[in-house]
């Protein structure tokens, strides 16, 4: 039972993917509130899988990888659907959002290649990043027009991928990391540490910004 609970709620958020794209094409208007609300149980079983994994002692570098890639096919599928749904609001941004994804890549390529797994900064950026893409996916669907939070979301996307991929270009691919990145973020001081590291599941360094 202590396996299966934060197990089912990563899941959760992958299957949830599928089937927000699949109500994004229904032509009821009870769709918008019903992807909020799904959004909105999305957030708390991510919130929740962690908790219950460390209270149990069961949070593994598998875990915390599988949940990463849980959130990114969940957030793609609601954008996915949202694009299905009222193409009209992403158009006029396409080379914007064509931007973000590239970076997106690019900070994987660059991550695979020096490290040979994929970079888990924990940048202050990524964090405002999930608060503005849960704001604005949430204002999106609940009234369908774009108004101020298609930028913010689009803003705070490229912030955040430009953080993500300047740490995965300046970071040593060593076990420590001796010296000080400055980032969008701020000052970065690498500390060596066995808790949260700059990659899922090593126990290489620590991220922290200093301001």
């Amino acid at each position: 039972m202590k396996y299966i609970l934060p197990w089912g709620l990563i899941f959760s958020r992958v299957l949830s993917a599928p089937l927000v794209i699949y109500l994004a094409m229904l032509p009821d208007a009870w769709v918008g509130p019903a992807v909020v609300a799904i959004i909105w149980f999305a957030l708390i079983g991510d919130i929740l899988d962690g908790i219950i994994a460390r209270y149990f002692g069961i949070a593994t570098p598998l875990m915390r990888r599988a949940d990463s890639i849980a959130d990114l096919i969940f957030w793609l599928g609601v954008g996915t659907a949202i694009w299905l749904w009222r193409p009209e609001i992403f158009r006029p941004y396409l080379w914007w959002i064509r931007i973000a994804l590239l970076m997106e890549c690019f900070t994987y390529v660059v991550s695979f290649l020096k490290f040979g797994k994929e970079l888990a900064a924990h940048a202050y950026s990524g964090k405002l990043l999930g608060i503005g893409i849960l704001l604005g996916f949430t204002h999106l669907w609940w009234t369908g027009a774009p108004q101020w939070t298609l930028y913010m979301m689009l803003i705070l996307a490229n912030v955040s991928q430009l953080d993500r991929f300047g740490i995965a270009f300046s970071c040593p691919a060593g076990p420590q990391i001796p010296r000080a990145l400055t980032m969008l973020g701020g000052l970065k001081k690498v500390y060596p540490s066995k808790n949260t590291s700059c990659f899922t599941g090593s126990k290489s360094a620590i991220l922290e910004h200093q301001f």
